[in-house]
């Protein structure tokens, strides 16, 4: 048998469900009598940039912070419950909608109804300011039977308005949600120069358009592919939890010695530091050096800070320009070949004798050594490697139109592997042993398909 208390709240829900079921329904008897929807009233008469402040409470939830926010320089910042710079995507996409916001409907704000449209108290409150210091508020309650529109009350008015319901989705949010969450504020296609330092060493480049080149150790070239990635992984990245609000005890942390750092240096001459201490499960403590906060970063991110000289380094074999080269001189395990340009499109074939004149296809020879890349590169290179290399498998030598000529050696199989070095650097490369039998072409084979034997 049902007790009358359970009774009694369980008629009452159901009366409560069947006052938003009425309402709702009234209200869709009203929709072809409303006008079109470009028609329907702006809530506020206040444009985006004009906004320079904004307060979110939880009258539903006390157990929530209030949540304040100012605009400063620009840039949206949390001023309580913590002092810290807000998502700006966030307050922008919030801002945008509370400019933006029609009025769809009224229905008279009755008490009864406050209740039913969840305005007793409501879920959220917003209050907001202009820079001309006009104030406005919206109170949002629960989403309509349809699920487009949520109920509100605008400054404080006696009416209930349906706003869009995307005004609710994007101001209810937790501190977490809304805070700044960027791991370093450095833009990776901005970034000039960076310093890092890892287990592996300290290492320092620069950039001059799309090119990367190493001051730490000097000399070599930096791929611009994985230091893109590096810096675009670290520039995108969020913090996965706060550890700490300040950096008091930072040692409990290991952030005194950190074991990972990396400064940037952007186009406008502004620096940016990231540093990453203890490892904490599978995340690690980190900071940005010119905040307080000690927040955490996962493992992925940090494996891609801990990368060292020969992940970052440029491993391309050689680097010419193709369309400069008038001459090139060929030694395989077939012989001596050469080639020598005869137009713009046209190489023809001047050894070996049998084949002068032949038209050749030159892109046999360049595009695997234009497209070679080193699994590894050797600085100084290990006695047994430096003998393969004293009697070369393969040779080809590069002149172009100044005379300048670029010398490239293929040692014979070690392995799954051949070494290479060119006349430009003292460095060897250790490459696959595909490129060999590439490169290990007749001069028959570079004879153009149609042009007789």
């Amino acid at each position: 048998m049902i007790k009358k208390t359970t009774l009694f709240l369980l008629l009452g829900a159901i009366a409560l469900g069947a006052a938003v079921y009425y309402f709702d329904w009234r209200r869709s008897q009203k929709e072809s009598e409303k006008p079109p929807a470009d028609a329907a009233k702006l809530a506020f008469s206040i444009q985006p940039q004009d906004i320079t402040s904004l307060v979110i409470k939880h009258p539903g939830n006390p157990a929530e912070s209030t949540l304040q926010f100012e605009k400063r320089d620009g840039i949206w910042q949390i001023t309580q419950p913590v002092e810290t710079r807000a998502d700006q995507a966030s307050l922008d996409g919030i801002i945008d909608g509370l400019s933006s916001a029609r009025i769809a409907q009224t229905e008279p704000g009755t008490p009864d109804r406050l209740k039913v449209f969840g305005l007793d108290p409501p879920a959220i409150s917003l209050e907001f300011q202009a820079g001309s210091g006009a104030k406005h508020t919206v109170a949002l309650g629960k989403k309509d039977f349809i699920g487009v529109s949520v109920y509100s009350i605008v400054d404080s008015g006696k009416d209930v308005a349906l706003l869009p319901e995307s005004l609710l989705i994007s101001s209810d949010k937790s501190l977490q949600d809304l805070r700044d969450r960027d791991v370093l504020h450095a833009a990776s296609d901005k970034v000039l120069s960076f310093d890092l330092k890892n287990p592996s060493g300290q290492l320092a480049a620069k950039r001059t358009k799309d090119e990367w080149e190493f001051t730490k150790p000097a000399g070599s070239r930096g791929d611009a592919g994985n230091i893109s990635a590096l810096l675009a992984s670290v520039g995108s990245a969020k913090w996965t939890a706060v550890a700490s609000e300040s950096s008091v005890n930072l040692a409990n942390y290991g952030l005194t010695s950190p074991a990972v750092s990396l400064t940037t240096l952007d186009d406008k001459g502004k620096s940016a530091t990231l540093i990453v201490g203890k490892k904490d499960g599978d995340q690690y403590f980190a900071r940005d050096a010119s905040r307080p906060v000690v927040f955490r970063i996962s493992e992925d991110l940090y494996k891609k800070l801990a990368e060292n000289y020969n992940d970052l380094r440029d491993k391309k074999l050689a680097r010419f320009d193709p369309a400069v080269l008038n001459r090139v001189e060929i030694h395989n395990a077939n012989g001596t070949i050469i080639c020598t340009r005869k137009s713009e499109f046209e190489w023809i074939i001047e050894e070996p004798v049998d084949q002068k004149g032949k038209a050749a296809d030159i892109a046999k020879l360049i595009t695997p050594l234009e497209e070679a890349r080193a699994e590894q590169v050797f600085d100084q290179p290990a006695p047994n490697v430096r003998a393969l290399l004293a009697k070369p498998e393969f040779q080809a030598v590069l002149t172009d139109k100044s005379a300048k000529k670029l010398t490239i050696q293929l040692s014979k199989e070690s392995g799954s592997f051949v070494y290479a070095r060119t006349s430009e650097s003292p460095a060897v490369y250790r490459l696959d042993k595909q490129i060999l039998t590439e490169l290990n072409f007749k001069p028959a084979d570079l004879i153009l398909s149609g042009t007789p034997n």
